[in-house]
């Protein structure tokens, strides 16, 4: 939490800084098709000593995705851009029935294994990033990203209901910046988030934790003033 204070003070007060100087306003839209992972284990309730747990499971998926953004870029040759991107609506990451084997230890039977149906929803993606002009229109980008995740499962045995989790990122991504018309932009860029782990306990005593990654490509249309 600090962290994440720290860095929408720092891209705050930059933002202060850079409408100080002489510089460009820029809104567009995005379209971008992203590849969706995650990977996590479930432990269930203790009995006594004995603990059952979950082996990893794998979940993934692909999809498209809308974005409106808006930027400020300013300094020499406007190298530098600061923004905030927003994705409307939700991505499934799974939504199918997956193999999982239980794990016994002292001596506990495990009793559930089998398969389980897994999915999460990741809803409310918002990114704040600065972009850096290499030259030739090849840019950098770094970013701090947030997104809702829920996660829903069920099988024969019933596992109850995980809370709805906020996870942060780190946005990384490389592009080409260009411009059309008289105030047009288009940028075409590459990108990953690495994304805290995804840890919680659910309404029947089981936890779980999982590790989800973002890694995708977009383009963008948008105009400066």
């Amino acid at each position: 939490m600090k962290l994440k204070q720290l860095l929408i003070a720092t891209l705050f007060s930059t933002f202060l800084f850079a409408t100080a100087q002489a510089g460009s306003l820029g809104f567009g839209v995005t379209g971008g098709l992203i590849g969706v992972s995650a990977d996590g284990t479930e432990t269930e309730g203790t009995s006594g000593s004995e603990t059952e747990t979950n082996q990893s499971a794998t979940a993934g998926n692909t999809g498209m995705f809308g974005e409106v953004y808006g930027e400020y870029s300013f300094g020499d040759s406007e190298r530098l851009t600061l923004g905030v991107a927003y994705v409307p609506g939700s991505v499934d990451i799974n939504n199918k029935t997956l193999s999982r084997t239980d794990a016994s230890q002292d001596g506990y039977t495990a009793q559930d294994t089998g398969t389980v149906k897994a999915n999460a929803e990741i809803s409310d993606h918002i990114t704040y990033y600065a972009e850096l002009l290499l030259g030739a229109g090849i840019y950098v980008k770094a970013g701090y990203s947030e997104v809702d995740i829920a996660v829903k499962q069920s099988n024969a045995s019933g596992y109850g209901t995980y809370p709805d989790k906020t996870l942060d990122a780190t946005t990384l991504g490389i592009g080409y910046k260009g411009e059309w018309g008289e105030n047009g932009i288009y940028k075409l860029e590459g990108f990953t988030s690495d994304y805290d782990s995804y840890s919680a306990t659910s309404t029947t005593s089981n936890t779980v934790k999982a590790d989800l990654d973002v890694i995708g490509a977009k383009f963008s249309l948008g105009f400066k003033f």
